[in-house]
């Protein structure tokens, strides 16, 4: 999670001054717009790499079971400890399929982070000061009124939800390429408003 968070903060800070570096030097939005989406995948490949290595270091010490794991693999059921809490019942699996499994899921959702974090910077971008302060106080308020929207909805709408989720996010039959599928389409649904706010964008003082 802390990858996540950290490629969803670059992300929220990678628009502003590439923007304004591809206007100095003539390039064209659609330009700008193919090179920012590029970049974003070696990071997200290297950096979904270099976690699945540093977890693995930690795991020949501690036991450290990752999101992927915690989410599609035995420890669902297990738990990391026995009922006496005695002896660990869950071994972490370090075959490809896991690992590949593991490497592919994470990319997935680092590049979803990064995408959201450059499409939420460029709604700051391109509103002007009042709109960016209504935009704020709306998300605020959805926060904290998020308890009282859950009651008012019904019980079945939720648990309708909530199936839904389980599915397309394969978390009930422990499928991470459907989580894989549908972060794709996520991902690209953001980049396709990231392109409609870079089209016209202009270059602020």
């Amino acid at each position: 999670m802390t990858s996540a968070i950290f490629l969803f903060i670059a992300g929220l800070n990678s628009f502003k001054n590439s923007f304004k570096f591809s206007q100095t030097n003539n390039s064209s939005r659609k330009t700008f717009f193919k090179g920012i989406i590029i970049s974003i995948f070696p990071i997200t490949l290297a950096m979904s790499i270099i976690d699945v290595i540093i977890n693995r270091v930690y795991n020949l010490f501690v036991l450290s079971p990752m999101n992927y794991d915690m989410i599609y693999s035995s420890f669902r059921d297990t738990g990391m400890w026995n009922t006496n809490n005695t002896g660990f019942v869950w071994t972490q699996a370090n075959n490809v399929s896991s690992l590949l499994g593991t490497i592919i899921w994470l990319f997935a959702v680092y590049s979803v982070f990064f995408l959201i974090g450059i499409f939420i910077s460029l709604i700051y971008y391109r509103s002007n000061k009042l709109l960016k302060v209504i935009i704020s106080v709306i998300l605020i308020m959805l926060l904290m009124l998020s308890y009282n929207i859950y009651r008012l909805l019904p019980v079945s709408f939720w648990i309708a939800m909530g199936k839904w989720i389980s599915f397309a996010f394969g978390w009930q039959s422990r499928n991470p390429y459907m989580a894989v599928a549908s972060f794709t389409v996520i991902g690209i649904i953001c980049a396709g408003f990231i392109y409609l706010l870079i089209r016209k964008a202009v270059a602020k003082e």
